[in-house]
């Protein structure tokens, strides 16, 4: 059975699929691990049995944590638009759990390569201004898994 994203060409029988958020998502999350030191162990999370767990979760020599992406190509016209996190609220419970048994989790908002990070997991969305003054580039995003993860090299 095909996808309903699926759209197909009789006269060419080409099949052209659209990308999802989730797809986009994975994406990000592939371009992220491949620019990880070799030393950072990392995980992408499928767990179907239990809610609200992050898509990922990186170690290294010095520290662990646990990451919940979302990403989003389209980048709204106004600075007063809302970007939306869309965590589930078992994503909220699980992340403020373990935020409290001072597990380091973040989650993670992607446009394109800009990241804003946030461990206020009640927060429902930002406002473009917002992501634009606050978001680092994706480097930076690499160095700071990096540093909670193995530290520096001088460690």
């Amino acid at each position: 059975m095909r996808s309903t994203c699926d759209t197909y060409c009789r006269r060419h029988e080409r099949v052209k699929t659209c990308y999802t958020s989730y797809v986009r998502e994975k994406e990000f999350i592939n371009k992220v691990h491949k620019h990880l030191p070799k030393t950072i162990y990392r995980w992408k999370i499928n767990d179907p049995y239990h809610g609200g767990v992050p898509d990922t979760f990186y170690s290294g020599r010095n520290d662990h944590c646990f990451i919940e992406y979302k990403y989003t190509e389209k980048i709204p016209a106004k600075e007063t638009s809302k970007l939306k996190f869309n965590l589930s609220p078992q994503q909220r419970i699980w992340l403020n759990l373990q935020l409290s048994n001072n597990i380091k989790c973040y989650a993670c908002l992607a446009i394109k390569n800009q990241v804003y990070l946030t461990q206020d997991f009640n927060l429902e969305y930002i406002t473009l201004k917002e992501f634009n003054n606050q978001s680092i580039t994706f480097d930076s995003f690499i160095e700071f898994i990096t540093s909670i993860t193995i530290g520096d090299e001088n460690d």
